[in-house]
């Protein structure tokens, strides 16, 4: 994906749905690090079909990364 890169003083998050284990966030989650990205939280998974409980989350984990410094 990101292999051989260094990434310097970037940010990033990783989110996604899923219907069986969920995995892939923390997958990416150490991709992103293993290439000199600064995680600004652990990510955000959802549900293959999330509620609107969910949506919600969803909308508050983009507008918390828009704000990150």
């Amino acid at each position: 994906m990101m292999k051989g890169l260094k990434f310097k003083n970037k940010k990033a998050a990783s989110f996604g749905s899923y219907g069986w284990s969920g995995e892939a966030v923390k997958l990416i989650n150490t991709e992103l690090t293993k290439a000199g990205f600064e995680l600004v939280n652990e990510g955000l998974k959802l549900t293959w079909n999330p509620d609107e409980t969910q949506r919600e989350e969803a909308i508050e984990f983009g507008r918390n990364i828009g704000s990150s410094k």
